[in-house]
């Protein structure tokens, strides 16, 4: 089955998903940028407020006597200060101090101060000052970390929500992607309990997906295709029994009528008799092959039928079978014209079987037809096999009658004693169950022309 062309399908699942592991990473590190981004600025904003360092002077901070220090800044940001001397020793505190530092060993105070090795929960600024009698002094802000569980839990509220829109977000785009053809292959398998093969799938996805779409659609036409041959079996079946019914029906009363006025009355006369006993005996002949070509049918039709086929030499079976039709001919006043080449051409089939296809065709032809009509015969072989055409000039089949020709109780107009409209309907059995052809073909010179194909050895 064709792909649908307008609705190109698109790569295999496995590139899909790591397509989504990979937009997934990228939405987890944008949201780790953003959430961190966002605690920066509501930190420093609402919660956090921390000083300009750049903007603070250490020299407009300190004054002597200590006592005098400006400590609005202590007020407004936190932390205190204190004066360390050049031996390390904390000689005053302004501000409520909260560690117990009151000496810094040599190296200390850098290492406080640098932010890379400070491992405390202060922030330490220093500022070189000076004594009242010019001695070196150092102003320490120390300013206490309060807010860092707060940070912590406002980075990983905003860490989740933004995650969670951007997952529910992506998650959408994603699952649509994929709802379209899981919506159709529900409704196609809805569609298929409800005896509707009618219905396709046509999509377009992922490699995966259109093979399950291909294999639906496949299974569909299949199944539309069983379908449509059960109706017309059940239709002919139901057609046959009509058929039959009825040409059963006019023997049968005709047999019943004729011998119960055989039985009534005694008296008549010995011609008459023999016409009513001729009249059940023509009845039940008919009955008799009706009967007889039905069953070969029902033959035909089972599965389990096995043909006795063999090698046989087309072109000479075919000129024996047709010479044994000779006297008939000359006696109907019928023309022949054969062309059957001398060629030996093997083709492996049922003689019995194909017999009665010949047989049939050309019985029809003479009886169908007036004294005159020329009977057409050949043999030829084609690049696949070997064709037998039959035909005639006479009468014709009519157009309504020729799309049904070989359909079962299918008769022309004007039938024939004896004709059942099953012979041509068994020949197409035999003709199919040998892997072959035929046709009732259009020509100008035969107003009737059967073509039949068979395949070579």
């Amino acid at each position: 089955m064709k792909k649908n062309e307008s609705t190109p399908d698109k790569r295999p699942l496995k590139q899909l998903f790591f397509r989504h592991y990979v937009v997934i990473s990228g939405l987890f590190l944008c949201t780790i940028m953003i959430a961190l981004l966002g605690t920066d600025l509501l930190m420093n904003n609402y919660f956090d407020k921390t000083p300009d360092l750049t903007q603070v002077d250490g020299s407009k901070i300190y004054q002597y006597p200590f006592e005098k220090m400006d400590g609005r800044l202590i007020d407004e940001y936190g932390g205190w200060f204190e004066i360390v001397d050049e031996s390390g020793t904390v000689i005053y505190v302004k501000g409520n101090k909260e560690d117990n530092i009151m000496t810094y060993s040599d190296g200390m105070l850098y290492a406080k101060v640098d932010i890379v090795r400070n491992d405390d929960s202060i922030f330490y600024h220093a500022y070189q000052v000076q004594g009242p009698e010019g001695e070196n002094y150092v102003l320490l802000w120390k300013i206490p970390q309060r807010n860092l569980s707060l940070a912590l839990g406002i980075f990983i509220a905003l860490f989740a929500v933004l995650l969670f829109i951007a997952l529910y977000f992506y998650t959408r785009y994603s699952v649509l992607q994929m709802k379209k053809p899981l919506r159709q292959i529900v409704e196609g398998i809805k569609e298929m309990e409800g005896f509707n093969y009618q219905k396709r799938l046509t999509f377009s996805a992922e490699m995966e997906f259109a093979e399950i779409r291909e294999a639906f659609n496949g299974m569909a036409e299949r199944l539309q295709q069983t379908s449509a041959e059960k109706e017309a079996v059940a239709n002919n079946k139901r057609n046959m029994l009509l058929h039959l019914s009825h040409d059963l029906k006019t023997p049968i009363t005709s047999v019943f009528g004729y011998s119960q006025l055989l039985l009534d009355r005694p008296e008549l006369e010995e011609e008459q008799r023999r016409q009513y006993v001729q009249y059940i005996n023509d009845k039940s002949s008919y009955m008799a092959h009706l009967i007889q070509n039905l069953f070969e049918l029902a033959k035909l039709e089972d599965q389990h039928v096995r043909l006795d086929q063999e090698k046989v030499n087309i072109s000479k079976w075919f000129m024996q079978l047709v010479a044994e039709f000779y006297p008939e001919i000359e006696d109907r006043g019928f023309q022949l014209d054969v062309k059957i080449p001398e060629e030996p051409l093997f083709v492996m089939f049922d003689k019995m079987h194909m017999n009665r296809v010949i047989t049939n065709l050309i019985g029809n032809s003479l009886k169908h037809n007036p004294p005159g009509t020329q009977l057409f015969v050949s043999c030829e072989k084609i690049e696949t096999g070997v064709v037998l055409w039959l035909g005639d000039n006479g009468l014709g089949v009519q157009e309504n009658v020729r799309e049904h020709i070989f359909e079962e109780f299918i008769k022309g107009s004007n039938p024939v004693k004896d004709s059942t409209g099953l012979g041509l309907a068994i020949c197409k059995k035999i003709i199919t169950l040998h892997r072959g052809t035929i046709h009732l073909e259009r020509n100008q010179r035969y107003t009737t022309l059967f073509k039949i194909t068979l395949p070579l050895e």
